[in-house]
């Protein structure tokens, strides 16, 4: 940290224009513009209202975004981009992304979920003079000499409306809320059966998220024994396939008739076109969760270590039902003790789902 800061303090030291504040910034025009998005999945959908407010407020620009890896085919081919600049957060990667960086003279870098304090630096190597960055931890706000203007951790707000609340800086439009996916899809939703296809997104990026398998369960008994005509659909990472071989072997060959597994079979790419065919997505607080919300999807969504407040769906409140339990309001079976959303039902779930109009 000490070290990057004395390297971004000589830079600055060096370059024209230091004095850049966010009343000046307002009326600039930009022709070139970075974005930084380089963590999870559902971090970038929670970015795209901002970046398309970005893409309104300069529609001359050239933006290039800094992806990580894993959204790639997210962003590969996207029209939303100039350029895509891949990068792991790793220090040993830092002069290849500055080299990149110089290519395209970014006049402008918006960090909206990247590593500090190597985004500040490697923006502050590349030339650009004007940064915005929002920030996560107390220690960020260390770096508020460094850049024009830095969104502080205080914030008690939806992400979505937080990036929002960064851009406006800029003379952003900071009202539609709605996550977008970048690229370009089929639109072809067609129903070829007139079964109601519910899904189950059995995994999450931490086990405290993690509905467990005997709930999943339980809930597909349920929806077998309700009298209508649902059928099953898993999804998730290669990385799950462990989730979806338990959740089979306790199911009657009669009840797999009646599941389709896709879990570890998609790339991120086909799993946005799969998640536009489901009538209903059964979640926890993750990735897909976020591209079901961004594609309009009906969603129940499960949350008790997590805000929905903060991270659960915001546009289209009609689709979307959430449960939430907050911590302590019922008691985790001491075997669960790692997944607590287990305190909610299969019941509940169930009740949600035939509360939803299927066309």
């Amino acid at each position: 940290m000490i070290l990057s800061k004395c390297v971004i303090s000589i830079c600055k030291r060096f370059r024209k224009g230091k004095e850049n504040n966010h009343i000046r910034i307002r009326d600039l025009d930009f022709e070139s513009i970075v974005v930084f998005s380089t963590t999870a999945l559902g971090d970038f959908l929670f970015n795209t209202p901002a970046i398309r407010s970005v893409q309104k407020r300069y529609p001359k620009a050239k933006i290039v975004l800094v992806s990580s890896h894993k959204n790639k085919s997210l962003v590969e081919e996207s029209p939303w981009f100039s350029d895509v600049i891949y990068w792991d957060q790793k220090v040993a990667s830092l002069p290849g992304l500055i080299r990149q960086l110089r290519k395209n003279k970014p006049e402008l870098a918006i960090l909206l979920h990247s590593k500090s304090p190597y985004d500040v630096l490697c923006v502050s190597l590349s030339g650009c003079q004007y940064i915005l960055k929002d920030s996560y931890n107390d220690k960020d706000i260390s770096l508020k000499s460094w850049v024009t203007a830095i969104s502080g951790p205080e914030f008690d707000g939806h992400l979505i409306e937080r990036k929002l609340s960064l851009v406006s800086l800029l003379g952003c439009d900071k009202d539609d809320v709605s996550m977008s996916i970048p690229i370009g899809r089929k639109n072809n939703k067609t129903k070829e059966t007139t079964e109601i296809v519910v899904a189950f997104q059995l995994g999450a990026s931490e086990l405290l998220r993690c509905w467990p398998i005997h709930r999943f369960q339980e809930l597909a008994r349920l929806l077998f024994s309700s009298g209508r005509q649902y059928r099953i659909a898993l999804i998730g990472s290669p990385k799950e396939a462990h989730l979806a071989d338990a959740f089979l072997a306790d199911m009657t060959d009669d009840e797999c008739n009646h599941i389709t597994c896709y879990v570890g079979d998609l790339n991120l790419k086909e799993l946005v076109e799969k998640i536009a065919e489901f009538d209903v997505l059964v979640t926890g607080d993750t990735g897909p969760l976020h591209i079901a919300v961004a594609l309009q999807v009906p969603t129940v969504s499960l949350f008790v270590t997590a805000n929905p407040e903060h991270t659960g769906p915001l546009q289209d409140p009609g689709l979307h039902t959430v449960i939430r339990v907050l911590p302590g309001e019922r008691e985790v079976p001491s075997a669960f003790a790692h997944q607590p959303v287990v305190v909610i039902t299969a019941q509940e779930v169930m009740s949600a789902i035939e509360a939803m109009a299927f066309k």
